[in-house]
């Protein structure tokens, strides 16, 4: 009996490995056109395109815990390591007295969030209980952005810093992918991301793969002699 459920295991990991996941979103920048983006999953690797196989894309590989930003006109790549959330928390403090208010409501079988910081609506988004392996990648591709969001935040001037990005993009990075995959996305400065359609598909593991003969560039990292 022990036998047959490794071999089930071991068959199920294999067919896992042999597809990958791929989810249409439609985004919308205020001001601007809407567009499709393409999020492409495999294993512990997400890359974020709008389509294409051949254009610059973003490639986050949790278990290496970088996010790799791959720009094929300049045979370049830019790496952002990922820093522990614990440290990015010690980077960017919580203000004294700020409120964080969060709701959550069902909204036609699925579930309608709300997170408010002072009183200001920072996001709405719904969630559907599917793809949560996928939507944790998600958010852990997010939070492995918040130390680099924290440095932007410690180096933008206080007159101009917008709570709401301390909230979703450093102490809570990928809060809207928590509960499952989003629907629907609304942020308080205009944008907004709607699912479009997702799918299983064979794997290709030439989209997850960097050039090798592009030029490397690591945020942080110390320059040579």
């Amino acid at each position: 009996m022990k036998t047959l459920l490794l071999l089930l295991t071991a068959l199920a990991l294999n067919a896992t490995a042999a597809e990958m996941t791929e989810i249409r979103y439609r985004d919308q920048e205020p001001e601007q056109p809407a567009y499709t983006s393409r999020i492409l999953f495999l294993g512990e690797k997400m890359r974020m395109d709008y389509g294409q196989d051949d254009e610059d894309f973003i490639l986050y590989d949790r278990s290496a815990g970088m996010v790799w930003l791959v720009a094929h006109g300049e045979r370049r790549m830019t790496g952002i390591p990922a820093r522990p959330m614990s440290r990015v928390a010690k980077q960017a403090a919580w203000p004294q007295g700020w409120k964080l208010e969060q709701a959550r409501q069902a909204s036609d079988g699925n579930a309608l969030f709300q997170a408010r910081l002072n009183d200001q609506l920072c996001v709405e988004y719904k969630n559907a209980p599917i793809l949560k392996r996928e939507a944790r990648l998600l958010r852990d591709f997010r939070r492995a952005l918040a130390g680099n969001q924290a440095d932007a935040w410690n180096g933008t001037p206080e007159s101009l810093r917008q709570p709401c990005v301390l909230l979703l993009d450093v102490r809570q990075a990928g809060l809207e992918y928590q509960m499952g995959l989003p629907l629907a996305i609304r942020y308080w400065d205009g944008r907004g991301r709607v699912y479009q359609s997702h799918e299983k598909k064979p794997a290709q593991p030439a989209l997850f793969a960097l050039p090798a003969a592009y030029q490397r560039f690591i945020l942080g990292a110390q320059a040579g002699p």
